[in-house]
């Protein structure tokens, strides 16, 4: 059963941004909270978790900070969210009992094994949140090149050329449905800054279309309309936003009835498939007179790029210095962790899960 990797979310200027919110408002779902600090095993719970199901379809979200890590698991068909709840997500209840079910595993960590490293812990939290802050600067910086990026872009961009194209497009590929409805846009996020930079996740499966534009503008503006057309012939569409930038336009589209996808290529992501099912190149939105003779918007353009690259290695550089203090604290919390209530919890859940249909 193939499963769809996701992040829950991404480190911003403004802090961390998530787009999980759908799931939890939808209250047909049970959603399990998980409260626990680092090392308190969070994410092995939700391997575990998903490992019992991998006959099922899943949602597997994870961790922008480390993605190796998981932030949470959703299983559609039994409409099981189990998700992390701790900071920087702060996720409570808010239907307790009914929809949402805190599960604390600091029950599981013997406190007075943290009371003698008292201080080393502190003071590693206290590096660990510098980090983050780091991270946050230089996101601020990337976010305002890639709005100067957007805004020389567009001064060369055909709009008109653009629609026409978008409009026959979506046409061509998307097909009509039978049955006139119209349907939702959901925000599923593909990528996030991570310690390995700039990263994505790309469907397993289907036909992909690789949009190539470096200057961003013009893809953006073709999967704005092209969701809102797509959705109007009644689908469903997953769209994942670009968080680093003020405006977050969309960096890649989904049809999951379809299982048909729209993923960018630009100057932020530097992506590069293997295969997909055709190359759209945008360059031939851009006026090619006035990037030639405007000499000054080329290379204002030319300066966004090379500075958004060296932010981002910046970011990323703030991300592997957090994740190396954040193995230090999980040290601690992992000596004093009890490994077998834990395994009994997750034998729990795992029970209460399949109990739910």
């Amino acid at each position: 059963m193939s499963h769809e990797h996701y992040f829950l979310g991404s480190s911003t200027s403004s802090g961390f941004v998530t787009s999980i919110g759908e799931l939890l408002r939808d209250t047909d779902n049970t959603v399990y909270i998980l409260k626990g600090t680092a090392g308190s095993g969070k994410s092995t719970l939700m391997k575990k978790i998903s490992e019992a199901f991998t006959d099922k379809p899943q949602e597997i979200y994870h961790c922008s900070a480390d993605p190796y890590s998981l932030d949470a698991v959703y299983l559609p068909e039994s409409k099981a969210l189990i998700i992390d709840g701790t900071a920087p997500h702060c996720i409570d209840p808010v239907y307790p009992k009914a929809v949402e079910s805190i599960v604390d595993l600091g029950a599981y960590i013997e406190t007075s094994k943290l009371r003698s490293a008292r201080k080393e812990i502190v003071s590693l939290t206290d590096e660990y949140s510098g980090c983050h802050k780091r991270c946050r600067l230089c996101l601020g910086a990337v976010s305002s090149v890639i709005e100067d990026i957007e805004v020389s872009a567009n001064a060369a961009l055909n709009t008109a050329k653009l629609s026409v194209f978008t409009d026959k497009f979506i046409k061509r590929v998307i097909p009509k449905k039978d049955i006139k409805c119209e349907g939702h846009i959901y925000r599923k996020q593909r990528a996030a800054i991570t310690m390995n930079g700039y990263a994505f996740h790309i469907p397993e499966s289907g036909k992909i279309y690789l949009l190539n534009d470096d200057n961003i503008a013009a893809a953006a503006i073709f999967l704005r309309e092209a969701a809102a057309k797509i959705s109007q012939k009644g689908y469903d569409v997953f769209i994942s936003e670009c968080y680093l930038s003020s405006d977050r336009f969309i960096e890649h589209l989904s049809v999951p009835e379809l299982d048909v996808s729209f993923i960018t290529s630009n100057c932020i992501n530097s992506l590069s498939l293997e295969s997909f099912e055709k190359h759209i190149n945008f360059r031939r939105f851009y006026c090619a007179d006035v990037l030639t003779k405007n000499t000054a918007l080329k290379q204002r353009i030319k300066f966004g790029k090379k500075a958004c690259a060296e932010f981002l290695k910046e970011s990323a550089a703030a991300l592997i210095d957090a994740k190396t203090i954040h193995d230090k604290i999980e040290e601690h919390y992992i000596a004093a962790a009890d490994f077998d209530g834990l395994n009994r919890l997750a034998y729990k859940l795992i029970s209460d899960i399949k109990s739910l249909g």
